[in-house]
């Protein structure tokens, strides 16, 4: 910000008949942010050039003793891009809005115990902008319940939950600006819980709950209070705080590998965790439930009695010059495990400070193309291994058949036509116009009129269903699963087969699973988790527990990638964490290094079989 003082200027207006001074004020944009603090109405004004106090306070129908008693350094003279509160006039608050209020225009919305202005506006679909507009006695961050809202008819549906959050965290944000009260306001997201905000923010539950009102439970949307300044073992930093120095940070070559050392007893594990929690302001819920279930992993690491652990959570808003940051700054100094960044684009800086240091960087998620690291590990498993678990179903011992419709699964073609180059299959096209067609799109395939015709020959058969619209892929099933039955029914032999879909299936809410279990499906995943399963129970009661939400995969990778390097800090890093399995959960990792001086990635891809007695099975 960069000091500037305006002086205000006349312009004369000088006709043949007479001569008039006139007062120009130069006008920026009158601020639409309404603050309360501690009951009173302000609003939230960025300087912008040529504002001075004479001009705000006729803009804004106050005295200038009143802004500078709002803004005590206001009386030195503003300053560009400076946020400074303009309490709200009598004036503006009488503004008539009776006639607007009528029952034709409005409704009235009574507020019950628990709702917010965020809910409030998700109820309707209107914007928080146009509720705080027509009542403009209400105050986002305390509701009183019982009290009667207007709901302006005209905008119901006209905004949504994204534009919502966006609102709210923009009031929020003018909080941060305008109010030095030893706080910072945070608006709670979907999911979050105090338990969740209390150790993202390092803080205890007990602070949390003394600063906020929680008596009705803690909501989504609810506007609260994070004391400042608060030094825990886990921080929260978004990227434009970190501290930047002049340190230029150079990596070695990377054709030679690194040794990595364990963790000297007693040493504390300093961990990096790089996520885009949100991008555009807008939360990234993927990243989050990670965060989650890596948040878990870290306090199973402290139970374990192996060693102090210190969390630092940096939000890189998915941005290669945040992340630059980041890595440049003091905080990250003495890191010695980081996870992420997520994108390939944004792991440059971060590996040469791994390479520099000896650091191991583990990314979760991404499959890596393009860069090649003795410091980085790959959780993601190796696509050249995807379809070494299904080998036994493409070795000539079946008739392959592969289905498309419509609208198919392109990526999912690819892979598969790779896996047959060489070999003999039969392609068509499925349709449906009061029954199940199959057209043939190949030479091999033959005309049928019947799926029966298929499932009567004796050999085993394989079924690639390509489809990837929910309807098409549930009716091929089912017209699958219909013919064994018919067969059966009239005593014939029907030919064993395997229908092969996949891990993407899982996004289809509307397919009864008991069609994969019939079909004996076949899916090949990156990562499975058996809810029955023990380990997987206690999790997710854990999760559940400290949450208020079912985990989700994105959470059981965080957890499992929190045990897999905080144990392996304390011993087995130190050996390359080659030739060994983890199975943190219940999938399985086992990491090779593709050259020397290269990634070390995760081999390790999930074979799900659904059979027909009804089990789950792992391969």
């Amino acid at each position: 910000m960069k000091p500037l003082k305006k002086i205000i200027t006349f312009c004369l207006a000088i006709t043949t008949l007479s001569a008039t001074a006139w007062e120009y004020i130069p006008q920026s944009q009158k601020s639409a942010m309404v603050i309360f603090i501690n009951g009173k109405k302000y609003f939230v004004h960025t300087v912008k050039s040529g504002d001075t106090l004479y001009s705000l306070a006729k803009q804004y129908k106050v005295s200038e003793d009143a802004i500078k008693e709002c803004n005590p350094t206001a009386a030195d003279g503003l300053k560009i891009d400076q946020s400074i509160k303009i309490p709200v006039s009598e004036a503006v608050q009488m503004d008539d809005r009776a006639e607007k209020k009528r029952k034709k225009e409005f409704l009235s919305h009574r507020i019950k115990a628990g709702e917010t202005l965020y809910s409030i506006a998700r109820d309707y679909n209107i914007p928080v902008a146009t509720i705080r507009e027509d009542n403009p006695s209400i105050n986002p961050q305390y509701l009183k319940v019982g009290e009667s809202l207007w709901i302006r008819r005209s905008d119901m549906g006209s905004s949504s939950e994204k534009a919502a959050q966006a609102e709210m965290d923009a009031y929020a944000q003018a909080l941060n600006d305008a109010v030095d009260d030893g706080f910072d306001y945070y608006v709670v997201k979907p999911g979050e819980t105090i338990y969740s905000l209390a150790r993202r923010f390092g803080i205890s539950e007990k602070d949390f709950i003394a600063n906020n009102d929680v008596a009705n439970g803690l909501k989504a949307g609810a506007v609260i209070r994070i004391p400042q300044s608060k030094e825990e073992n886990l921080r929260v930093i978004e990227a434009d705080d970190a501290l930047q120095n002049n340190a230029t940070i150079e990596a070695h070559s990377s054709d030679a590998n690194i040794v990595f050392r364990s963790l000297e007893q007693g040493k504390v594990l300093n961990i990096a965790l790089m996520l885009p929690l949100n991008v555009n302001s807008k939360p990234n819920a993927s990243f989050v439930e990670f965060y989650q279930g890596f948040l878990l992993g870290v306090e199973k690491l402290k139970e374990s009695g192996k060693g102090e652990v210190k969390l630092t959570v940096y939000n890189t808003e998915h941005d290669q010059i945040k992340v630059q940051q980041i890595v440049q700054s003091q905080l990250f100094e003495g890191t010695n495990l980081i996870v992420g960044p997520v994108y390939e684009d944004e792991m440059k800086p971060v590996l040469q400070y791994a390479q520099t240091n000896s650091v191991p960087v583990v990314t979760p998620l991404a499959n890596i193309e393009n860069v090649s690291s003795p410091a980085l590990f790959q959780l993601s498993p190796s696509p050249e291994k995807k379809y070494d678990k299904i080998a036994n179903l493409l070795d000539g011992g079946r008739d392959i058949y592969l289905i498309y419709a419509s609208s198919y699964d392109k990526e999912f073609e690819a892979e598969i036509l790779k896996q047959l180059e060489g070999k003999s299959y039969a392609a068509y096209n499925y349709s449906f116009n009061q029954k199940s067609i199959f057209t043939p799109k190949n030479a091999a395939a033959k005309p049928i009129e019947l799926m029966d015709d298929i499932l009567k020959e004796e050999k085993p058969c394989l079924f690639v269903v390509l489809a990837n619209a929910e309807t098409d892929v549930d009716r091929i099933l089912g017209t699958i699963s219909s013919a064994k039955v018919a067969i059966t029914e009239r005593s014939e032999k029907c030919a064993q087969y395997v229908v092969l879909g996949t891990s993407r299936w899982g996004r289809y809410n509307n397919i009864d699973h008991t069609s994969y279990f019939n079909n004996n499906v076949v899916m090949i995943s990156t990562y499975h988790a058996k809810r029955d399963s023990q380990v997987v129970r206690e999790f997710d009661s854990k999760y559940i527990e400290s949450y208020q939400m079912l985990p989700s995969l994105y959470s059981y990778r965080g957890y499992d990638t929190a045990i897999m390097f905080g144990m392996g800090m304390r011993s087995d890093i130190e050996y390359n964490m080659l030739d060994k399995r983890y199975t943190p959960l219940q999938t399985t990792y086992k990491f090779i290094q593709t050259k020397e001086g290269g990634n070390y990635v995760n081999q390790e891809w999930i074979r799900v079989n659904y059979n027909s007695n009804y089990t789950i099975t792992l391969e």
